[in-house]
Parts: C-alpha cells; sequence; structure tokens
C-alpha cells in the first residue's frame, strides 16, 4: 500500500513538472514538449510494474525502445514488458511462470511536432507458459498465445537533457489466438485471462540519442 502511494506521489510530481513546460527547474535543465531534432532513437524504463511486483514476490521489467521519423510529427514505439514468478499470487492464485508481452505503437503528436499529447494505434502480442499450483483446481500445463489490436492516447515531455518522461494509456482487444476466457483463471498486471486489455503507462523515462 506504502509503495502505490509512493508511485502516485511521483506522478503528481511529473504532472506538475509537465505543466510547468518550457520553463527552468532548481538544476538548470530547461523542460519542452517538443523533442531536439537531433535526436532520432529513444530507449525506455517503465519503473511502475517494477515497484509493484517487488510487494508480490515476482520478477517484472517493462522497457522499450522508440523510433523517430525524419517527418518529427509521429514515433514509432516498441514496449516489451516481461513478468515471472514462482508464487501463484502474481497469476491470481491458480498458476505460476512466466509471460511475455511485445507492442508494436504508432504515435501521432497532435502539435505536428514530436513531444506533448498523441493518440496511438497498435499491436500487442502476448505469450505465457503457466503451470498449475499444486493446489489448484487446474491439472495441467498452460502455454497462452495471442495477438491483438489497440489504441491509446497520451502525454510525452522532452528535456534539453536528452532525458524524456511519458504518461499514457493502451486499450484494445486480442483478435487472433487462442481465447482462455472461459478456461483459465489468470490476472496478472500484464496477462489476464480475458480477451480485452488495457495498459497504463505512469513512470515511463527514457533517453533520447
Amino acid at each position: 500500500m506504502k509503495k502505490n502511494q509512493v508511485i502516485i506521489g511521483l506522478v503528481l510530481i511529473l504532472a506538475l513538472n509537465a505543466l510547468s513546460a518550457g520553463k527552468e527547474d532548481s538544476s538548470g535543465i530547461s523542460y519542452t514538449p517538443y523533442l531536439n531534432p537531433k535526436s532520432k532513437i529513444g530507449v525506455e524504463l517503465n519503473p511502475g510494474p517494477i515497484l509493484y511486483a517487488s510487494d508480490k514476490n515476482a520478477t517484472v521489467i517493462s522497457a522499450g525502445i522508440s523510433l523517430f521519423p525524419k517527418n518529427r510529427k509521429s514515433e514509432i514505439t516498441m514496449p516489451v514488458t516481461f513478468e515471472s514468478s514462482r508464487d501463484d499470487e502474481w497469476f491470481n492464485g491458480s498458476y505460476f511462470g512466466k509471460s511475455v508481452n511485445v507492442e508494436l505503437h504508432y504515435r501521432f503528436y497532435l502539435a505536428g511536432k514530436l513531444g506533448g499529447i498523441y493518440n496511438s494505434v497498435g499491436l500487442k502480442y502476448n505469450y505465457a507458459y503457466l503451470k498449475p499450483d499444486e493446489d489448484s483446481e487446474y491439472a495441467k500445463k498452460e502455454t497462452v498465445s495471442r495477438l491483438g489490436l489497440g489504441f491509446g492516447i497520451g502525454y510525452r515531455l522532452f528535456s534539453d537533457d536528452k532525458l524524456y518522461w511519458g504518461i499514457g494509456i493502451f486499450f484494445g482487444r486480442h483478435l487472433l489466438g487462442r481465447d482462455i476466457s472461459d478456461k483459465l483463471n489468470i490476472g496478472s498486471m500484464f496477462t489476464r485471462d480475458e480477451n480485452l486489455f488495457f495498459t497504463v503507462q505512469l513512470l515511463k523515462t527514457g533517453w533520447a540519442f
């Protein structure tokens, strides 16, 4: 509970920084919603899930890579999330195992240049290998493989020092692959039994170069 409060507090601090875009902070770094024209690629880390999973006996790595095309109006990004747990609590009390989610998003920035508010469309692939807990009613190992389509909205804030951060949501539905909605009972942060999916990025931080 305390960690969730810390995460919320950090998000509020970052939001206040966004509202003061274009001004200098106490360290002398100038923030602007727009990307430096010299930057062509970005690498990102999302520490929010890492903090949350540490309380649940799980390991979560959420990172990504972004490409900034020459038109400077859009962004192509590939978020990747890996989940692993030997405790069935993470996957809703029935299974333990590993899961990977790979997404590919195309983001279009409303300001006509790269930065600020964006809309996005993308694909999400989910693969999971799950083993039932000894006391579970489920008797066999399960493999999940699904491909979905989603849409999103978010905000990016860049600094003159090449650091940037973003918040956003991405939601959609799995359209291809095995339908597990009425067969399995799993419900981790990124792998759920429903065909619908919904992800939130609160603390994603990146470095553009």
